[in-house]
């Protein structure tokens, strides 16, 4: 029987989602999957292998996932890696049964709408289930203490404290004490560091060292390798800590010798024995090892290589006085940046789930909490830690996966009203007791999206990515949008009816108001969720007495005729005949199709009937990507440009492929 205490190979980090299915844009993701589960679960009652198996055909077929039936992990495990997480959140029971709230989900989902809070139903329903999301091993609900630290940091929280502080503080005392050590280093190395060596684990490695040494002595390895078993965790077994083990004997050699070798012996030393061994330690990139170690994250021969000999012998292992301390030092080291290697590995992941709720803005650097839910969570600051506790699982489950209609329903602490939102959200900004949350949140957007547009999405900047989108260069268009912004996860179709949208501000000369632009289909950061169809067009944009519907679309060739002949001319009929008689349509795609040219030019001279109702007439002008390039580039009235929509819809000609080929494309004409 060992002698050693047990330390677990749990890394004890808060994962929203799970690492073994990563997928951009969740939202999207989790519905479809959801919708398809509901459908699978009329004629399958079990949770088989089988029907996992047949499920994994289902998604095939809706084109939601490639799920491989020959690669190394099985089609049935793949599966249910996929679908874990919306058990995890409550969406579905264990055996894939959608649950009251997962219902929900899917009708919030199919009908979007801006609630009290003036935030999408959809995501206001993320918002109540992470509120009630606990994590094994923690003593803290993850969304509270996130939201505690926000408020901490004054609204204003550092991205690397949630990737890599908050998300490893299992309790209150111990979050508390990593905020209290962030803002005093100012470094979330530092802090991690010191939780680390504050961390019960050390205690109990410190005790194995010592009942080592009253035993053996360091010479004696194989006793010595027992112990370091125990105090090197790795996951995957003891086979896997055979690495690690050695680099710690070469550590140990630098150790012994940093009296005895001179400076030449000590780099030639460092270079050829300790510089690459970063993965021993289960680094996931080389600066985590060198940082620590060395103070750099490269070493080179130019590197100056006395102050890096200096800082490595001042690190608590290389400066320990005893082989006891050596030892312990080392276990701190490594699990240090075995921690800094999980918590990158949960970031994006993290960040991906977190954004689902659309309360957090996020910017490069940091974290802000949206103005409503700044003013509703601060005002209760004093509850997020210390009121919620974390239940069994049977409790908990039945919790999580009910549909709690208001947020009070969840914590009494969070029964807030919005009156009282107002009032505090009054005591900075008077005037929203005059014109009201709405038109406050939306003002405050508007002033949010005014400087996006005149940094990010620039004309110059869309010209780009126009010219980049059609054809395709999905990952081109993402990194672009991610190096002057943030990442962006959602549909390319998504994305091209949100910068259409903003196109017109530019072709008007910026005389439109951006309101038209915020939609529930915008997150918090003011970018487009996935598209969603519904009963309206994908953008309606008014300037002066006119409404201009813009209907856009990314499919060509037949496919677009079969999606988009009839809901584009059904959109301008339901507007002409209950909002706006003087409209028309812009109908913009890549590349256009003759036949759906043909009868969208068809309206113009048909009747459109609606019941009762009926349209004489219908002005659907088509345009391709290239065309719209043209315009941003023309820079001319937006009342010229009007004009010459007019006297093209007005031509005689019926034939909608002759028409644009030679009378709509020439008069827009860009050329590459």
């Amino acid at each position: 029987m060992s002698i050693y205490s047990k330390i677990t190979a749990n890394s004890y980090i808060i994962s929203l989602g799970n690492t073994g299915a990563r997928f951009s844009d969740p939202r999207s993701r989790y519905y479809k999957v959801l919708e398809a589960l509901q459908d699978f679960k009329v004629t399958h009652n079990e949770w088989t292998v089988d029907s996992q198996l047949q499920f994994a055909d289902l998604l095939n077929e809706k084109g939601i996932f490639e799920i491989k039936k020959d690669n190394t992990v099985s089609a049935d495990k793949d599966v249910r890696l996929k679908t874990s997480f919306l058990a995890q959140i409550g969406f579905t029971n264990a055996d894939r049964n959608i649950t009251e709230v997962g219902k929900m989900l899917i009708k919030n989902s199919e009908q979007i709408s801006i609630n009290e809070f003036e935030i999408a139903t959809d995501s206001f329903l993320y918002l109540k289930q992470f509120l009630k999301y606990q994590q094994e091993g923690f003593q803290l609900k993850p969304l509270l203490s996130l939201l505690y630290s926000c408020i901490v940091f004054d609204n204003n929280l550092p991205i690397d404290f949630v990737t890599y502080v908050w998300s490893g503080s299992r309790t209150a005392k111990e979050l508390l004490s990593n905020i209290k050590n962030y803002k005093k280093y100012n470094n979330y190395k530092d802090t991690v560091f010191s939780s680390v060596q504050q961390s019960q684990n050390t205690i109990i490695a410190t005790q194995n060292v010592a009942d080592f040494f009253a035993k053996y002595n360091f010479s004696n390895q194989k006793a010595l390798k027992e112990m370091l078993y125990t105090i090197l965790p790795h996951g995957k077994g003891d086979s896997f800590k055979e690495k690690a083990i050695s680099l710690f004997y070469d550590l140990h050699k630098y150790w012994e010798n940093k009296y005895n070798w001179s400076t030449q012996q000590k780099e030639a030393y460092i270079n050829e024995v300790l510089k690459g061994r970063y993965k021993d330690v289960s680094s996931k990139k080389p600066a985590y090892y060198l940082d620590a170690l060395f103070n750099t994250g490269n070493l080179t021969k130019k590197s100056d290589w006395k102050a890096i000999i200096h800082f490595f012998e001042h690190t608590p292992l290389i400066a320990a006085e005893t082989e006891a301390n050596f030892i312990v030092a080392y276990h701190v080291l490594y699990m240090y940046i075995k921690k800094l290697s999980v918590c990158e590995e949960y970031r994006d992941l993290n960040i991906r789930h977190l954004k689902l709720l659309d309360i957090f803005v996020f910017g490069n650097d940091t974290i802000q909490l949206d103005i409503v839910f700044w003013y509703l969570f601060k005002n209760i600051k004093q509850h997020l830690l210390k009121e919620v506790a974390i239940t069994d699982e049977t409790k908990y489950k039945s919790f999580l996966e009910k549909d709690q209609a208001t947020l009070g329903e969840i914590y009494h602490f969070l029964d807030v009203k919005v009156a009282n939102v107002i009032q505090s959200i009054s005591s900075d900004y008077p005037e929203i007791q005059k014109i009201g949350l709405k038109s406050f949140t939306n003002k405050k957007r508007e002033e949010r999206l005014l400087q996006l547009i005149n940094t990010v999405f620039t004309k110059e900047h869309i010209i780009w990515i126009f010219t980049n989108l059609y054809p395709r260069k999905d990952e081109e268009v993402r990194q672009f949008i991610k190096e002057k912004y943030q990442e962006y996860e959602a549909t390319m179709p998504a994305l091209f009816e949100y910068l259409l949208a903003i196109s017109f501000y530019w072709l008007t000369q910026e005389q439109i108001p951006l309101s038209y632009l915020l939609t529930p289909n915008l997150d918090a950061n003011l970018l487009p969720k996935t598209h969603a169809s519904g009963g309206q067009a994908d953008i309606i944009l008014s300037y002066k007495n006119k409404d201009y519907l813009i209907e856009a679309t990314l499919s060509d060739n037949d496919n677009q005729r079969k999606m988009e002949a009839e809901p584009v001319p059904r959109h301008l009929a339901k507007h002409i005949l209950e909002v706006n008689v003087n409209s028309m349509a812009l109908f913009i795609a890549g590349q256009l199709d003759p036949n759906n040219l043909v009868v969208l030019r068809n309206y113009k001279f048909s009747t459109w009937y609606d019941g009762s109702r009926s349209v004489d007439q219908m002005h659907i002008l088509p345009l391709t990507i290239a065309n719209i390039i043209f315009l941003l580039k023309e820079n001319m009235p937006f009342e010229t440009l009007d004009k010459q929509f007019v006297s093209l819809l007005n031509s005689p000609t019926n034939d909608g492929y002759k028409w644009f080929v030679n009378e709509v494309n020439p008069t827009f004409e860009y050329d590459n």
